[in-house]
């Protein structure tokens, strides 16, 4: 269907320093609106959406959403720095891969630029901030809400790539564990996706769609039998459909997190976010053995080892062959100590001997990782009653059953890196950084410092 786009269309050129002389082209959509009017955005993939930008200006004209500028940013280019080379596109080094380089880039470098060069006037809220895409493109817009909530709460994926191409097929994983953001999100694919090595689209799609359900996200999807990839990105009357879903009540009603997954939902609450806090992180010791079926002492990591030490100030090696060793925590029942190796990317679990000796190293949990990591491994560690490990990581606190099962990750206080963790009498994870102490009200009253050995809690792989 041809649609006819009313007010100004821009285009022009930007060269990049966030990716080293690469170039960008761009096209602008600014719709008519009153003087002084701050409007949205739509940030699209693969240059401009001109069935989307038209569908927002019918919204616009009943109210049913605000007036929007549309950017289309085409993939860049990069020079070739001799003359008998070739240009590269960098489709898949800015879509593909789950980094926060690519929203950093369009929101600090992209948009200022913009904003002064054309003396636009956008809306500061990330409510009035959306993200659409097809194919990687469609992966990239829902990266772009994932790394940077703060600027965008709305996305459409047309047949996203949640593909092995570059590790894109872990998004999926990570949205069913990590606690949802304020994003709302319209998916839609259709029968004939492609089936190639690095995935089934087909399975991708429908896996993301589950994935966010479970999660709990403010979510609609569709499905079109007999059509093909991305079928209905280029669609006005599918447009307006998604539009509608995800500018409702966009005047009243702010974009939150309302809803927690099944497993999320035991150990956090609504609403109960990350505090600052000028109380000091709590129970803040040496890992100590209970001395009831234990030889009385205590734990140190010691960065390639693990040293004991007994109530009479003997201090001997227990374990050894680690590359970075910081963090120690007891289970619950206490007859197992794990530990932390930034350099690597597990959690281990030692059992505990009666005269204080170690045995048996096992891989306790398998961390999940970003993309481009600088650490692999966790660098704090704590314990609660029901034996719940909580490990903090580069990509936020991931929690390990009992059963070395990952089921939850917590975001990061301020996304700053945690040196240190415990869990207070009064039921709050505190977490240490740079910038001081934080907490976080939790679900129930639990303790870390425990004198007595606890049962675990360790539920079905399903429950």
């Amino acid at each position: 269907m041809d649609v006819t786009l009313h007010g100004k269309i821009l285009e022009g050129e930007f060269t990049s320093s966030y990716y080293k002389n690469a170039v960008f082209k761009y096209t602008l959509h600014i719709p008519p609106a009153a003087k002084g009017y701050q409007y949205a955005l739509l940030v699209s993939h693969d240059g401009m959406n001109q069935e989307e930008a038209a569908a927002l200006e019918a919204l616009a004209a009943t109210g049913e959403a605000p007036h929007t500028i549309t950017l289309g940013i085409h993939p860049a280019c990069l020079p070739a720095s001799i003359p008998q080379g070739f240009n590269r596109e960098l489709r898949m080094h800015l879509y593909d891969i789950y980094s926060p380089q690519y929203p950093d880039f369009v929101i600090q470098e992209l948009l200022p630029y913009l904003t002064e060069l054309h003396q636009l006037s956008i809306h500061p809220s990330p409510d009035m901030h959306m993200a659409s895409g097809g194919s990687s493109g469609g992966i990239s817009a829902w990266n772009m809400a994932w790394h940077r909530p703060d600027f965008f709460h709305r996305v459409y994926m047309s047949s996203p790539s949640f593909l092995s191409m570059s590790q894109g097929d872990e998004l999926v994983n990570l949205i069913r564990k990590y606690e949802p953001k304020p994003i709302r999100v319209f998916v839609d694919f259709s029968e004939n996706e492609p089936d190639d090595y690095f995935g089934s689209s087909y399975c991708v799609a429908d896996a993301s769609v589950r994935a966010l359900r479970f999660a709990g996200y403010d979510m609609m999807d569709r499905f079109y039998p007999g059509e093909g990839h991305c079928s209905r990105y280029h669609h006005f009357e599918s447009a307006l459909e998604r539009m509608r879903f995800l500018w409702k009540d966009w005047m009243t009603a702010p974009i939150t997190v309302s809803n927690f997954s099944p497993r999320a939902e035991k150990l956090l609450l609504p609403g109960k976010e990350w505090e600052s806090t000028d109380l000091p992180l709590p129970h803040k010791l040496p890992v100590i053995s209970n001395g009831t079926f234990t030889a009385p002492g205590s734990y140190t990591p010691k960065k390639t080892s693990i040293t004991f030490t007994d109530e009479n100030g003997k201090t001997w090696r227990v374990a050894h062959n680690l590359s970075d060793c910081c963090a120690l925590a007891f289970s619950a029942d206490k007859w197992r100590l794990y530990a932390a190796d930034r350099a690597r990317g597990c959690i281990y679990a030692y059992t505990v001997l009666p005269d204080g000796r170690l045995d048996g190293k096992y891989i306790h949990g398998v961390l999940h990782k970003a993309v481009d990591f600088h650490v692999p491994g966790a660098a704090a560690l704590c314990v609660d009653r029901d034996d719940r490990l909580y490990a903090a990581t580069e990509i936020g606190i991931q929690t390990i059953r009992s059963c070395g099962l990952i089921d939850v990750i917590l975001s990061l206080p301020q996304g700053l890196p945690v040196h240190d963790l415990s869990i207070g009498d009064d039921g709050y994870l505190y977490a240490e950084t740079d910038h001081g102490v934080f907490r976080r009200q939790l679900n129930c009253v639990q303790k870390t410092a425990f004198a007595e050995a606890t049962e675990p809690q360790t539920p079905s792989y399903y429950s």
